[in-house]
Protein backbone atom coordinates (compact mmCIF):
# COMPACT_ATOMS: atom_id res chain seq x y z
CA UNK A 1 0.00 0.00 0.00
CA UNK A 2 0.98 3.25 -0.91
CA UNK A 3 -0.20 6.42 1.69
CA UNK A 4 0.94 10.20 0.62
CA UNK A 5 -0.28 13.05 1.91
CA UNK A 6 0.17 16.77 1.69
CA UNK A 7 -0.67 19.69 3.40
CA UNK A 8 -2.50 22.65 0.81
CA UNK A 9 -3.54 25.71 1.59
CA UNK A 10 -6.50 26.17 0.30
CA UNK A 11 -9.97 24.68 1.08
CA UNK A 12 -10.80 20.87 1.16
CA UNK A 13 -13.88 21.74 -1.62
CA UNK A 14 -11.00 23.74 -3.94
CA UNK A 15 -8.15 20.67 -3.58
CA UNK A 16 -11.31 18.45 -4.17
CA UNK A 17 -12.18 20.42 -7.37
CA UNK A 18 -8.91 20.57 -8.78
CA UNK A 19 -9.39 16.95 -9.11
CA UNK A 20 -12.50 16.58 -10.00
CA UNK A 21 -12.80 19.32 -12.96
CA UNK A 22 -11.15 18.19 -15.79
CA UNK A 23 -10.18 21.79 -17.46
CA UNK A 24 -8.51 22.27 -13.80
CA UNK A 25 -6.41 18.72 -13.12
CA UNK A 26 -5.31 19.18 -16.50
CA UNK A 27 -3.61 22.29 -15.33
CA UNK A 28 -0.79 20.68 -12.79
CA UNK A 29 -1.26 16.98 -13.33
CA UNK A 30 -2.88 15.78 -17.05
CA UNK A 31 -2.77 16.99 -20.88
CA UNK A 32 -6.51 15.89 -20.38
CA UNK A 33 -9.40 14.27 -19.08
CA UNK A 34 -12.50 12.98 -21.21
CA UNK A 35 -15.29 13.79 -18.11
CA UNK A 36 -15.62 15.43 -14.42
CA UNK A 37 -15.35 12.65 -11.65
CA UNK A 38 -19.00 12.04 -10.18
CA UNK A 39 -20.20 8.41 -8.89
CA UNK A 40 -20.47 6.13 -11.78
CA UNK A 41 -18.23 8.00 -14.16
CA UNK A 42 -16.20 6.32 -16.53
CA UNK A 43 -13.54 8.52 -18.28
CA UNK A 44 -10.45 8.56 -20.17
CA UNK A 45 -7.37 10.30 -18.49
CA UNK A 46 -4.44 11.50 -21.00
CA UNK A 47 -0.86 11.73 -19.21
CA UNK A 48 1.18 14.29 -20.77
CA UNK A 49 3.77 11.54 -21.37
CA UNK A 50 3.29 10.12 -24.60
CA UNK A 51 1.40 7.02 -24.97
CA UNK A 52 0.30 7.07 -21.34
CA UNK A 53 -3.09 7.20 -20.78
CA UNK A 54 -5.67 4.52 -18.86
CA UNK A 55 -9.42 5.01 -18.09
CA UNK A 56 -11.11 5.03 -14.81
CA UNK A 57 -14.00 4.43 -13.17
CA UNK A 58 -15.56 6.48 -10.20
CA UNK A 59 -16.86 4.16 -7.73
CA UNK A 60 -17.54 7.21 -5.35
CA UNK A 61 -17.24 10.53 -4.94
CA UNK A 62 -18.00 12.82 -2.37
CA UNK A 63 -17.48 15.97 -3.08
CA UNK A 64 -15.02 18.03 -0.58
CA UNK A 65 -14.18 15.07 1.25
CA UNK A 66 -13.35 11.94 -1.17
CA UNK A 67 -12.93 10.38 -4.26
CA UNK A 68 -13.07 6.56 -4.54
CA UNK A 69 -11.44 5.47 -8.01
CA UNK A 70 -10.59 2.20 -10.12
CA UNK A 71 -8.14 2.88 -12.86
CA UNK A 72 -7.50 0.07 -15.73
CA UNK A 73 -6.95 -3.30 -14.43
CA UNK A 74 -9.10 -2.54 -11.38
CA UNK A 75 -6.09 -0.57 -9.10
CA UNK A 76 -8.15 0.98 -5.84
CA UNK A 77 -6.98 4.52 -5.80
CA UNK A 78 -8.47 6.79 -3.22
CA UNK A 79 -8.24 10.57 -2.59
CA UNK A 80 -8.79 12.30 0.32
CA UNK A 81 -9.59 16.02 1.41
CA UNK A 82 -9.65 16.24 4.69
CA UNK A 83 -10.50 19.87 6.22
CA UNK A 84 -7.53 21.30 8.04
CA UNK A 85 -9.04 24.94 9.42
CA UNK A 86 -8.85 27.02 5.92
CA UNK A 87 -6.83 24.66 4.81
CA UNK A 88 -6.75 20.60 2.89
CA UNK A 89 -4.43 17.50 4.01
CA UNK A 90 -4.75 16.18 0.54
CA UNK A 91 -3.95 12.13 0.56
CA UNK A 92 -3.82 9.47 -1.75
CA UNK A 93 -4.16 6.09 -1.12
CA UNK A 94 -3.02 3.25 -4.02
CA UNK A 95 -3.42 -0.14 -2.73
CA UNK A 96 -3.15 -3.83 -5.03
CA UNK A 97 -0.01 -3.66 -6.83
CA UNK A 98 -0.37 -7.22 -8.76
CA UNK A 99 2.30 -9.72 -8.50
CA UNK A 100 4.98 -8.25 -10.93
CA UNK A 101 7.71 -6.82 -8.35
CA UNK A 102 4.92 -5.28 -5.97
CA UNK A 103 7.38 -3.41 -3.81
CA UNK A 104 9.18 -1.51 -6.90
CA UNK A 105 6.08 -0.74 -8.56
CA UNK A 106 4.83 0.49 -4.76
CA UNK A 107 7.88 2.66 -4.71
CA UNK A 108 7.70 4.21 -8.45
CA UNK A 109 3.86 4.95 -7.63
CA UNK A 110 4.74 6.66 -4.16
CA UNK A 111 7.24 8.83 -5.91
CA UNK A 112 4.88 9.79 -8.67
CA UNK A 113 1.81 10.99 -6.86
CA UNK A 114 4.73 12.80 -4.11
CA UNK A 115 5.73 15.26 -7.03
CA UNK A 116 1.25 14.76 -8.63
CA UNK A 117 0.51 16.34 -4.89
CA UNK A 118 3.82 19.43 -4.85
CA UNK A 119 2.25 20.20 -8.67
CA UNK A 120 -1.40 20.82 -6.75
CA UNK A 121 0.10 22.62 -4.25
CA UNK A 122 2.36 24.80 -6.56
CA UNK A 123 -1.19 25.28 -8.94
CA UNK A 124 -3.48 26.09 -5.94
CA UNK A 125 -1.13 27.95 -3.80
CA UNK A 126 0.75 29.69 -6.41
CA UNK A 127 -0.83 29.63 -9.30
CA UNK A 128 1.94 27.85 -11.19
CA UNK A 129 1.02 25.44 -13.58
CA UNK A 130 3.43 23.07 -13.02
CA UNK A 131 4.85 19.79 -14.54
CA UNK A 132 7.21 18.50 -11.31
CA UNK A 133 6.37 14.75 -12.61
CA UNK A 134 7.33 15.09 -15.99
CA UNK A 135 10.52 16.31 -14.96
CA UNK A 136 11.05 13.16 -13.36
CA UNK A 137 10.60 11.63 -16.99
CA UNK A 138 13.33 14.40 -19.25
CA UNK A 139 13.74 12.01 -21.66
CA UNK A 140 10.55 10.64 -22.19
CA UNK A 141 8.45 12.15 -25.27
CA UNK A 142 5.61 14.51 -24.64
CA UNK A 143 2.00 14.61 -25.66
CA UNK A 144 0.80 17.40 -27.26
CA UNK A 145 -2.87 16.84 -26.65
Amino acid sequence: MVDVNLLVRRSADEAYEAFADPSRISRFWLASSSGRLETGAKVHWIFKIAGAETGVEVVAAEPGKQLDLRWDGGQPVTLTFEARGEHCLVGVRVTDFGDDEPAAVAVETMSGFTLVLASLKEYLEHGIEGDLMYDKFPDAEYSDR
